[in-house]
């Protein structure tokens, strides 16, 4: 048997913009069409609040990443840390729960979304074989673009989050101009209990950034990438997320909660 390290054939091509696009690309997903009225339901236009608070706790954890990412510089993310700490068994146990919790059951619900979303203006990808098809052409097409390279794939992945943001930001800007000060106006203080249950929420909506990670056998100068690149993408994820929800707020008012299952695409 080659005693050749597997890690030392990964060809470390991420650098830090690629790493921040990632992230980005990671994240935000089709869930942040149906957000800004999930949120809205809890909090009406105290939602900002939600944002602000998981904001800053998510970005007091992806500090600790950025600093043991920086350090174990081969591929695998939270599961090489736990590895790393712990022993293999840990590291297979913790593999195990991210595979199964995290990726198969989260990716399973930004589907759902995603084909929602969609069905808002092709009514056949509501149900049924279209929408199967559908799926299995998105996962079918990013684990393609993943067996293509690491550059191949880190092209279009930084492609892909510019093609996410621009509607988004065409949305911000646009919105912004309609923004209408008493839908912005709080009817009183959220209680305490209303906050948690936002910025609950939210957590789901922050996560992904911690995967771009995962390939971390192929991020160049990781003491260097790793900080820039995670918390980068972080703050500029909470941006995003609090223009999107001030401008579908401002606009919508008490409409943004009775939005449907995607208020931004309708």
């Amino acid at each position: 048997m080659s005693g050749t390290n597997p890690e030392s054939e990964l060809v470390r091509a991420i650098g830090p913009w690629a790493l921040g696009a990632n992230a980005i690309n990671l994240t935000v997903g089709a869930g942040i069409f149906a957000l800004p009225a999930a949120v809205a339901v809890i909090l009406g236009p105290a939602a900002l609040l939600a944002y602000l608070l998981c904001g800053a706790l998510i970005l007091l954890v992806l500090v600790c990443f950025a600093e043991v990412g920086s350090q174990v510089t081969r591929s695998g993310g939270a599961v090489a840390y736990v590895e790393e700490a712990f022993g293999p068994m840990a590291g297979f146990l913790a593999w195990v729960i991210f595979a199964l919790a995290f990726s198969a059951a989260s990716d399973a619900a930004i589907a759902h979304v995603l084909m929602d979303a969609l069905a808002v203006g092709v009514p056949a990808l509501a149900g049924g074989l279209p929408r199967a098809l559908a799926l299995v052409l998105v996962f079918g097409g990013l684990a393609a673009v993943n067996v293509w390279g690491v550059r191949e794939g880190t092209r279009v992945a930084v492609l892909t989050t510019v093609a996410k943001l621009l509607p988004l930001l065409l949305l911000i800007a646009v919105g912004v101009f309609a923004v209408q000060g008493p839908n912005l106006a709080w009817p009183g203080w959220p209680s305490i209990e209303q906050l948690g249950a936002g910025a609950l929420l939210l957590f789901f909506a922050f996560g992904g950034i911690e995967s771009a990670l995962t390939p971390s056998g192929e991020i160049r100068d990781p003491a260097r990438t790793v900080p820039r690149g995670i918390l980068g993408a972080a703050g500029a994820i909470i941006l995003l997320y609090l223009a999107l929800q001030f401008v579908s707020q401002g606009v919508l008012g008490d409409e943004l909660a009775l939005g449907g299952t995607a208020p931004l695409a309708d």
